[in-house]
């Protein structure tokens, strides 16, 4: 039996999350104020540096499928009769014999139509012969039947590239990184279309300046940097208030875009209230525009959920994902 991933409890309040009303910064300071905890806040002694995530990669051997009950992502996998010719395909791919490989990766397609993963190889030896026209058909098929496969935008974007169509080049790589957010790979090969394009490939990860520590069953410690004051206080509340995460619709142990929505409104405030400038902090900067421009959950999903949970990219809409790749060309890599 293929194997169901099913959706995250996650994607149930994305969806539902954004109508629980959030909280302002005035509240939620009176919150931590009339709280029966004691916080402590303190100045960060040390910038804490970016968490890697380059362990964390999603593979080429998903699809999903949408049903009137959402989306559901399975495992590929080949029946006994397609086997034995997807076995001789891959030989031979791989002793680069591409012509016998794609002679039998199309039988072991005939013999399992599923093996979505397949038509995208089949695209790949069209674009090794520089067959392009025929690549860029097979590629196109595969994201028609199987949108998440990242290689097949991935591969679609480098078929582009080779015949200077950039328009479509950068629209397929962005779409490639969501799908598969830390693959190095897929990263340098958005840089190179990013150069050709002329746009900017400033890379940076989302990195709050802030350490919250619980000290003892009443008292919470709370280091910060200036800038990060109030999304440290929001952060503080929801991982230590008792009842605030159910208050807000949350269950415990689980997690909704609504926390990260409430921490930036409340960070982006008290950099405002305190005049603080962030025209060199990009991630900052980026996300006050993105907030102005209603990309803050683009923003989210981009910046903090896929770098930590880049399966959750596989359960995204598609419609979703084109919004965040509006959000990489517009805000975080323009022109």
């Amino acid at each position: 039996m293929k194997k169901i991933y099913l959706l995250f409890v996650f994607l149930t309040v994305i969806t539902c999350g954004f109508s629980q009303q959030i909280h302002s910064p005035a509240e939620i300071v009176k919150i931590m104020s009339d709280s029966k905890l004691s916080y402590e806040i303190t100045i960060l002694d040390k910038t804490i540096e970016c968490t890697d995530f380059s362990e964390k990669l999603n593979y080429h051997d998903c699809y999903r499928v949408s049903t009137d009950s959402g989306l559901f992502t399975y495992n590929i996998t080949v029946n006994d009769k397609a086997k034995p010719l997807f076995d001789k395909a891959e030989n031979f791919f791989q002793s680069n014999n591409y012509d016998s490989a794609l002679v039998y990766y199309k039988l072991s397609l005939t013999a399992d139509s599923s093996l979505y993963n397949v038509m995208t190889y089949i695209g790949q030896i069209y674009e090794h012969n520089r067959d392009y026209e025929n690549a860029i058909k097979w590629y196109k098929e595969v994201i028609s039947k199987n949108y998440i496969d990242y290689m097949a935008h991935w591969f679609l974007a480098d078929s582009y590239l080779t015949i200077n169509d950039l328009k479509n080049a950068t629209d397929e790589i962005v779409i490639a990184q969501i799908l598969n957010r830390n693959n190095p790979r897929i990263k340098n090969a958005m840089v190179n279309i990013f150069e050709k394009a002329k746009r900017s490939t400033e890379d940076w990860c989302f990195n709050p300046q802030m350490k919250l520590d619980k000290i003892s069953d009443n008292k919470i410690s709370v280091a910060i940097n200036e800038k990060w004051t109030g999304y440290a206080i929001a952060k503080a509340i929801w991982a230590f208030e008792p009842g605030y995460k159910e208050s807000m619709g949350v269950a415990q142990g689980h997690y909704s875009t609504i926390e990260d929505r409430e921490c930036l409104i409340s960070l982006l405030a008290g950099i405002e209230n305190a005049k603080i400038k962030i025209k060199k902090d990009p991630q900052l900067k980026i996300l006050k525009e993105a907030a102005e421009n209603n990309h803050l959950n683009d923003y989210i999903l981009y910046e903090i959920v896929l770098p930590q949970t880049p399966f959750v990219a596989f359960q995204l809409p598609e419609q979703t994902i084109l919004d965040i790749k509006d959000y990489i060309l517009n805000y975080r890599n323009t022109k």
